[in-house]
């Protein structure tokens, strides 16, 4: 049998680096060739032929500065295409392994659990790539059910895990961003040219929800595709959801992305409509008061706009029953009962538009209070910008309405402060609640805060009920002090153990303690904080007796500590221990494994 041939680009491909053989086409493009080949280059591979004449066109145009992108050939896209879903495949062939990647535990004590998340963001990178290629690739591909088949892959991969792993009943592995979109796209491809492409696609997403338990995709990127359709496709579907009874949609149902998608279509199709949706729900979500409110401010009903407002905030505060916020009342970020993720932005902005509807209503007060708590709650621990905004509205009028909400405030950054230890007390009075009254005139208050701060260091020194009550307020000081890094060299595990850890380089909260503390020439006081330790750190090292599952690593670590600190208290220390915990061997362990003499 006659061996086929061997080519000259085979020989120089197998015999040439990528950087040589890209070196050798310079020399020919620079020469001229590769523009004077291009009839050969058609009648070898047309595909190739095309994409060289692109690269060289740019060329000729690089004069013009907009970003173009590169062009690649057809068959080059073709093959990345098919290297991602390999990639994919891989991933995919370790669901359902318990002993593979995505079946989790925690402890070794505990039976692993399938870890949906983690599948999700292992998907998601090779997703990004696959979804900017799904114009090009989507009619060579020629398969419209390729992601449907997708999904059914994942939850049968899911499906096939023990039983005992539990995988049916958790929490459905949620796609991300990326790979919803492509899940959506690909349909979206294959239907757009037919009539009634919008309920067409709505169908079969609707189909993917109720079909699929263990996989589901992103809400957010579900909403979001639908609300940038086309505007004709958005009209249909919200035609047949708003007037066709024959769909089981709960569009009621707020937390829905269906419920979300059609009151964004009510918004720009069926404004009486959507006002109206705003109203009935608003309870359920606060963000449906900003169109009432709008709505209420552009007809001129302020006192209707400021019933609004009111209704939003008792939405926002999840309040049904309780007694009505007003801005004059409280600090609202005191009245939080949980962390918000989303919307800071939108809730400051709406305490402006309530500042204006007061002012409006003639009730300065409120309107001065509104304006302040939207500058405390865009962004609460800027201080020097809470301050200045305080400064600017103080006065004989208003002192009576915003002292109470600054010294609120006042009492969050000092909590913020002293976070770091879940055992901290909260305080209303603290070197911080003193800093920040320092720096509203710190030339005539530096010295009542160094005094201040002197007679607490003294106090702690001597009261040991009070140190027990305070440390976490005093370790907090320590760090922030000028100089407090060279405690790191002397001190080491002290400084590791006892002190909060360093404030990131944007916590603006930290560097405005800092930076208040160096402006109030607060740097010896160092000196009387570590007096403090020194005296009475052995107050607070933990109890053995409290170690969960016999670790003493913690209590080894503050015996360390002190020891750097206080050699004779330690010897103290350690007499009382071996007499009540001489049993606890590991507990001896742990503090010979940190260097410590037993």
């Amino acid at each position: 049998m006659k061996d086929k041939e061997i080519t000259i680009g085979q020989l120089l491909l197998e015999s040439l680096t990528t950087d040589q053989i890209a070196s050798m086409l310079e020399v020919v493009a620079s020469a001229g060739y590769l523009k004077s080949l291009m009839d050969d280059f058609m009648r070898a591979d047309p595909d190739m032929a095309a994409t060289v004449d692109e690269i060289l066109k740019g060329l000729r145009t690089k004069a013009d500065e907009k970003t173009k992108s590169q062009p690649v050939s057809y068959k080059r896209t073709m093959e990345y295409w098919n290297s991602l879903w390999r990639h994919w495949h891989e991933i995919l062939a370790d669901v359902g392994n318990e002993e593979g990647k995505y079946a989790v535990q925690d402890h070794h004590w505990e039976e692993p659990y399938f870890n949906g998340s983690y599948l999700a963001s292992d998907l998601e990178p090779i997703a990004r790539d696959m979804l900017g290629l799904i114009d090009d690739v989507y009619v060579s591909v020629g398969d419209p059910d390729l992601f449907f088949d997708l999904l059914e892959d994942i939850e049968t991969s899911i499906a096939s895990y023990p039983e005992w792993m539990g995988a049916e009943y958790g929490e459905p592995c949620e796609l991300e961003k990326y790979t919803t979109s492509c899940v959506l796209k690909w349909l979206w491809s294959d239907l757009q040219h037919e009539p009634r492409s919008g309920i067409s696609l709505l169908e079969k997403v609707y189909e993917i929800e109720i079909s699929y338990k263990l996989v589901c995709i992103n809400q957010m990127a579900f909403v979001d595709f639908f609300v940038n359709l086309p505007a004709d496709s958005c009209r249909e579907i919200y035609g047949y959801l708003r007037d066709d009874e024959t769909h089981e949609i709960d569009l009621n149902n707020v937390y829905s992305p269906w419920h979300q998608i059609n009151h964004v279509y009510e918004s720009r199709f069926d404004s009486s409509k959507h006002l109206e949706t705003c109203r009935n729900h608003l309870d359920h979500n606060w963000q449906y008061g900003r169109p009432l409110i709008d709505d209420a401010i552009n007809r001129k009903e302020f006192q209707e706009a400021e019933q609004w407002l009111v209704k939003t905030f008792s939405s926002f505060l999840e309040r049904k029953r309780k007694a009505k916020w007003y801005p004059e009342s409280s600090l609202l970020m005191d009245q939080m009962d949980y962390y918000m993720g989303d919307g800071q932005e939108e809730i400051a902005a709406l305490l402006l538009v309530w500042s204006e509807v007061s002012l409006k209503l003639g009730n300065s007060q409120r309107g001065t209070a509104a304006q302040f708590q939207g500058t405390i709650f865009r962004l609460p621990e800027d201080c020097e910008a809470v301050i200045k905004d305080y400064k600017r509205v103080i006065g004989p009028k208003t002192r009576k309405t915003i002292d109470p909400i600054f010294g609120q405030w006042k009492n969050e950054m000092a909590n913020c402060s002293f976070s770091r230890y879940m055992d901290a007390p909260k305080v209303s009075d603290s070197w911080v609640h003193w800093l920040i009254e320092a720096s509203l005139d710190p030339k005539k208050k530096k010295k009542w805060f160094l005094s201040k701060l002197n007679d607490w260091l003294n106090e702690l020194k001597k009261d040991k009920k009070i140190f027990k009550k305070q440390w976490h307020q005093l370790a907090r000081l320590t760090s922030d002090l000028p100089n407090s890094k060279r405690l790191v060299q002397k001190y080491p595990v002290f400084y590791k153990t006892v002190l909060p850890e360093e404030d990131s380089a944007d916590d603006l909260l930290g560097n405005f303690r800092c930076r208040c503390l160096k402006k109030m020439n607060a740097g010896p006081g160092l000196l009387k904080a570590m007096e403090v330790w020194k005296e009475v750190l052995h107050l607070i090292v933990p109890d053995p007796a409290n170690a969960y599952k016999s670790d003493y690593s913690d209590h080894a670590a503050w015996c360390k500590a002190l020891h750097e600190l206080n050699q004779n208290t330690y010897s103290a220390l350690l007499s009382r221990w071996r007499k009540k915990h001489n049993r606890r061997r590991n507990l001896w362990r742990d503090m010979k494994a940190i260097g410590l003499l037993v």
